[in-house]
């Protein structure tokens, strides 16, 4: 029976022709502002500012943090509180969070060990 997982060797998976798909998916024009940002369905038309989180699959954090991204874009300042949203969010040397392509501003990130987080931010 097929599973769910298949192993291959990552040199056979990486000339396979993803590169292509890569290219393809990075080079889409920007739809954002052709709709109501300020309306659900609009919402989602922004580029979000967070990419490639690195967090556990499954996760329930990260697609609230991309929507936030979308809503608040580079306007967004987060004061964050030591946790999981920390390991995911500022694990050095990645960083999930982007920069606007028009502006090259992205959302303000700070991570506060000892401080009351409401009083931090």
């Amino acid at each position: 029976s097929p599973k769910a997982l298949k192993m291959q060797d990552v040199e056979d998976v990486l000339s396979s022709g993803g590169e292509q798909t890569w290219d393809y998916a990075v080079n889409l024009p920007e739809r954002g502002d052709l709709v109501d940002k300020y309306t659900l369905k609009g919402s989602q038309f922004q580029v979000p500012l967070m990419e490639f989180s690195g967090a556990c699959s499954g996760c329930g954090e990260t697609p609230y943090f991309k929507m936030l991204t979308q809503l608040f874009g580079e306007r967004m300042i987060i004061a964050n509180a030591t946790g999981c949203s920390t390991i995911w969010g500022g694990s050095f040397p990645s960083n999930p969070y982007t920069v606007s392509q028009k502006t090259k501003r992205g959302p303000a990130w700070a991570n506060s060990l000892f401080e009351d987080n409401a009083e931090y931010g």
